[in-house]
C-alpha cells in the first residue's frame, strides 16, 4: 500500500459501515471503499489491534467497532451520503476523534489512505533509548543527541503536550547519591530540550535513584538497562 502523509481531514477517513451485513444493505452506488493502514508516525511501523468505533449522525442509528489486522490494515465501506463520528483509540498513541463526511476527499470507487498515529496518550511512558551519560556523571554524551532531537520533534509536533522526565540509576551504591545523580541527569535532559526551544513549563522532572530497577540481576547488561531516563506524558493536548 502506498504511504502518504494524512491531513486532519483524512484522519477521519476510517472504518465505517464495514461489516458484510451493513455493506449488503447498501447499493453499490451508495458505498465508497477505503483501504486504510495505520502506522506509527515516528517509525512508520504498522499499528495493529487498534479498535475504531463509529456512530452515524445525528441519531447514532448505526454504531460499530473494528480492529486493524497485523499489518495495521483494514478494508472499509462508507455510506457516501451520511455523516459519522468516529474514535480511534489505542494505548500509547494520541486519541483521534473526528466528525466526517465520507464523500469529502473521495476520488473514485476505491481509495487508499495511510494514517499516521502520533505517540502519546496521558500516562504513556517512553524510554529514551541511547541517551547516555559519562560514568557517574550527568554530562550527556554526544551519541544521546539524536534520541533527544527526536523527542524535541515529538514535542514540537504536539505543541500542547506536557511531559515528566523520570531519572533512574542502578541499585548499587549510596541511595542518597543515586537519587541526586538521577535528578542531575533529568535536569541535564531538560536543559537540552529547553535549549532547543521547548518551553520549560512543559517539562517536569522526577528522580527515583535506584528504587525502581527493571532487573535486580547483577550483570553489566542488567545494570545498564536500569540506568535510564523515561518520559511520562502528563497531557497530550487533546483535552483528555
Amino acid at each position: 500500500m502506498k504511504k502518504s502523509i494524512v491531513t486532519t481531514l483524512l484522519l477521519g477517513l476510517v472504518p465505517l459501515l464495514s461489516t458484510p451485513v451493513l455493506a449488503q444493505q447498501a447499493t453499490p452506488a451508495e458505498l465508497i471503499t477505503y483501504d486504510i493502514k495505520l502506522v506509527n508516525q515516528r517509525t512508520q511501523e504498522p499499528v495493529s489491534g487498534v479498535t475504531i468505533n463509529y456512530k452515524k449522525l445525528p441519531y447514532e442509528s448505526e454504531v460499530g467497532a473494528m480492529t486493524t489486522n497485523s499489518e495495521g490494515e483494514v478494508t472499509l465501506y462508507f455510506r457516501s451520503s451520511e455523516q459519522y463520528s468516529l474514535l480511534i483509540e489505542t494505548e500509547g498513541f494520541i486519541k483521534i476523534s473526528e466528525i466526517i463526511n465520507p464523500q469529502d476527499g473521495a476520488t473514485g470507487d476505491s481509495n487508499s489512505r495511510t494514517i499516521n498515529m502520533r505517540i502519546g496518550g496521558v500516562g504513556t511512558v517512553l524510554t529514551l533509548e541511547n541517551v547516555n551519560f559519562g560514568q557517574g556523571s550527568s554530562v550527556l554524551v554526544e551519541s544521546s543527541f539524536e534520541s533527544l532531537d527526536d523527542l524535541v520533534d515529538m514535542l514540537n509536533e504536539s505543541s500542547q503536550m506536557t511531559i515528566q522526565l523520570e531519572g533512574h540509576t542502578d541499585f548499587r551504591g549510596s541511595p542518597t547519591a543515586n537519587l541526586k545523580l538521577s535528578q542531575d541527569r533529568v535536569d541535564a535532559v531538560k536543559k537540552y530540550l529547553v535549549d532547543k526551544g521547548i518551553a520549560e513549563s512543559r517539562i517536569a522532572t522526577k528522580a527515583f535513584g535506584g528504587s525502581q530497577p527493571l532487573s535486580r540481576v547483577n550483570t553489566p547488561e542488567a545494570r545498564a538497562r536500569n540506568r535510564r531516563v523515561e518520559v511520562r506524558i502528563t497531557s497530550d493536548g487533546s483535552g483528555n
